[in-house]
This record gives structure tokens, sequence and C-alpha cells, in this order.
């Protein structure tokens, strides 16, 4: 904005001073060269009126002595008095050039070269006695006009030079609180809700943007805090009645006959369901919180730890677990791996029957770490991708399907500027694949920590299911 302020103020006092510059430097120039015409002149007619004095004395009685005629003559002045046959009766000041001279007896308009020649005649227009030459040199003049053009280039340089000075202050005045709300709206845009930009700046117009902008960043962050106090308190509350209520249904089946003891366990398994929704609200919520600082992670570490963690569980349940890593750095927020690859590894694991394989890979990119967990399982319809990072959307019904888990890594994976999809395993099954920045990469901006876009599926990820807090 600074440039542009700058460029178009600076291409506007250009042209102002092109058309007032310009034109006045050419009408002075004009009237100098007027000036020094007509001041030639008026120097000729007094030479002429010199020699008509002394040329009236050559013509008197005979015997009459006749002083010889001496002309004034300037500097840089040629000054020639010839008679009505030609004869060069006197001469004072620069050379003449003869050529000039047979030029002025056979009456055609003589010229010199870097001079102004003005003639005059001696005598009486009908009846002239000879005729006065003067040729002077333009040298001057061309000084002057070039001072006078000096002397506007240097004004003009003096003006611009102002100008841009105070375009520059006026472009600062106005993007400077541009830019700090630019700043402001960033910091925010990565997880700062305390944020805020200075109204005491800038133009009114700004200011009052600067306002509004303040007030939009206080509702937002009071609206953030209470969604999360509110998932947290509704979610705490909730374990404490479940948790009695399990135990009660716990002693009752105990004490009654075997059919009731199989309503109370279909209780019971709600019951476990109801808890794992609440704990994951919980980890949406937590998932939804700002992010502050981010670091560089060394991908194939986490994974190899998580996999480890995760293989008893798998081999408990007959399952195959692999990773195929290399060396990959992504920038992060501390503990979103970590969260990520739980929820991917829990959601594939709970899709698979015995028998079943889970593979996961690292690979980088020149600007993305690719994180990959493919599945051979039952897969994903296309019409369920499309929505499987939403809220309680699931393939699968029963207490172990919440519905929360995708829904987690889409928002952790948004917090931190990356993409995740869903695409369909080779052979059958469901891949998930999370990108996510490669360390020193510069970031654009892109993802969000405060409300994640909307994701729209565009190919196969693991069957959505329940949270791993």
């Amino acid at each position: 904005m600074t440039r542009r302020i700058l460029a178009s103020f600076l291409a506007v006092l250009l042209a102002l001073l092109a058309l007032v510059v310009l034109p006045l430097g050419l009408t002075l120039t004009s009237r100098e060269r007027h000036d020094f015409a007509a001041t030639t002149g008026s120097a000729a007619s007094a030479l002429a009126a010199v020699a008509e004095e002394h040329l009236g004395d050559r013509a008197g009685p005979p015997g009459a002595s006749a002083e010889p005629l001496r002309l004034p003559a300037e500097a840089g002045d040629g000054v020639v008095v010839i008679d009505n046959v030609g004869t060069v009766i006197s001469r004072a000041g620069r050379a003449i050039s003869p050529r000039l001279l047979d030029a002025v007896r056979a009456g055609r308009r003589p010229t010199a070269p870097n001079a102004v020649v003005r003639i005059a005649t001696v005598g009486e227009p009908d009846h002239p006695d000879g005729t006065a030459i003067l040729v002077r040199d333009t040298e001057p003049l061309n000084h002057r006009i070039a001072l006078l053009w000096l002397e506007f280039g240097i004004a003009a340089i003096i003006t611009l030079a102002v100008g841009a000075f105070v375009a520059a202050r006026l472009a600062q005045w106005i993007s400077r609180p541009m830019r700090d709300l630019q700043a402001v709206a960033e910091r925010m845009g990565h997880g700062d809700i305390s944020a805020r930009s200075s109204d005491q700046q800038g133009a009114p117009e700004v200011r009052s943007l600067a306002r509004a902008f303040n007030e939009m960043a206080t509702r937002i962050g009071a609206l953030l805090d209470s969604q999360r106090v509110m998932t947290a308190d509704v979610s705490h509350q909730i374990r404490t009645p479940l948790s009695a209520l399990r135990l009660r249904l716990e002693l009752l089946a105990e004490d009654t006959n075997e059919e009731t003891r199989l309503e109370l366990l279909g209780a019971l398994r709600e019951i476990s369901r109801l808890s794992r929704l609440a704990d994951g609200l919980l980890a949406v919520a937590r998932a939804e919180a700002v992010v502050v600082d981010q670091q560089a992670v060394a991908v194939e570490t986490v994974v190899g730890e998580r996999v480890d963690l995760w293989r008893p569980v798998a081999q408990d349940r007959g399952v195959g677990l692999q990773a195929t890593t290399s060396p990959a750095r992504a920038t992060t927020t501390p503990g979103h791996l970590e969260q990520i690859l739980d929820n991917l590894l829990a959601n594939a694991l709970d899709a698979l029957e015995r028998g079943g394989k889970v593979h996961v890979s690292v690979t980088a990119e020149a600007d993305d770490v690719v994180l990959t967990v493919a599945d051979d399982g039952p897969g994903m319809s296309a019409e369920l991708r499309a929505s499987a990072f939403e809220r309680f959307v699931s393939d699968r019904s029963g207490p172990a399907s919440a519905g929360l888990g995708l829904a987690i890594v889409a928002r952790l994976v948004a917090a931190d500027h990356g993409r995740a999809e869903l695409r369909e395993t080779p052979g059958g099954g469901l891949t998930a694949i999370v990108r996510l920045p490669a360390a020193g990469r510069s970031r654009s901006g892109g993802g969000g920590a405060l409300l994640p876009a909307r994701h729209q599926g565009r190919a196969g990820h693991l069957a959505v299911d329940d949270t791993v807090a």
C-alpha cells in the first residue's frame, strides 16, 4: 500500500509539474529570445544613428575634414557600416565574414552561426546613406536559457523530493495501522485470541475499523471460551452421574435373573457409549483450543513411538500393524501429532476384523510431510467419505462409535495449517492421508486454529469411530 500511495502521489505531482513547468519554461525561453532579438535590433538602430552623422559629414562641401567613424561594440558583437555602394566605412568588434557582407550588398537576409544578425538603414528609408550591420553572439542568451531551465529543474527536483517525503509520511500514516491490523488478524488466525489492534492511530475510518475488529475479536474469544468451558463442564458433570448409574446397574446385574441381566448389560453398553461421547466432546473442545507455539517435530520418531504403543492392542485383536518411515520434520503444535495418530490408529483397528492389516508410512516432499494410515478393512462409501470429518458421522453403530475421531483429526490438522483427506485403499479398505507443513517452509496463512473450514472429503480414510482422548 505504501508503494502504491507513493507512486500515485508522485505520478500526480509529476503530471502537475509537467503541466506547469514545461509551458512556463517554454514561455520564458521564448520571451528571452524575443527580448534578445529586440535588444539587438535596438542596438543596430543606435549604430545606424551614429553612422548617419558621419556619412552626412562625408557628403559635405569638398575639402571638409571628416573624423573616422568609431563604432561602439559590446563584447561578442561584430559591427560594420557600409555606404550605398557597399564600401565598408567602419567596423568594430568581432570579425564579420565577407559572405555575410555580400549577402547584405545583394539584398538577401543574412545569417550567421550562433549569432543574431540585425540590419539598420542609415539615413532616410527613401534615401539611405548606408547600412549598419550588427552581429551579436547568442552565447549569453543560451547561457541565460540554460540557467533558466536548470533553475526549473532544481525547483522540480526539490518539489518532487518534498512531495515524496510528504507522500511517504502520508502513506505510512495510512498503511501503518492497516499493517498492524493485518498482523493482529494473522496472530488471531494462528490462535492468539488475546491479540488486539490499536485504535488510536491512522485515519478516522481506520480507527473505526480497528475498533470494530477488536469488538469482533472480543466476541469471538468470548464465544470460544464459552464453548470450551461449556463442553468441558458438561462432559465433566455427565461423568459423575454416569459412573454412579453404571455402578448401580452393575450391582443390579449381579443379583438378578439372566433375562434381566442381559437387559442391564445392554444398558451398561449404552452408558459406556455415553461416557465415550462425553470424552470425545471434551477432546473436540481441546482440539479447537487456540494454538500458540509450533515446533519442528521428527515425524518418523513420533510414528515409531505410537506404533509401538498400539502394537499390543493390534496383536490382541489379531490385526497386523506395520510402519514404514523416512526422516521427515514437520511444523506442528506439540502433542497434536500424537493425538492425530492415536485417533487414526484407533479408527483403523476398530474397523478391522481379525487378520486385517494396518500400514503407517511417512514420506517427505518438497513442502509437506505426508503421513499415511492405510487399512484393508471394509472401506467407506464415497458419500460417507465426503462427510467423514464432520462430528457424529460414522459408518458403524454400537457403543464403540461416537463419530468424533476424524472430527478431532480434522481440527488438529487444520490448526497446524495442514490438510487431511480420505481415499480408498487399492484392493479394498480405507487410507487416511495427512499433510503437514515441512519444517522451514514459509506458511501462507492457510488452515486456521480457531474455526477450521468444513472438510470436503475427496477420498477415503478410516472408519469414523470413537475418540481417543
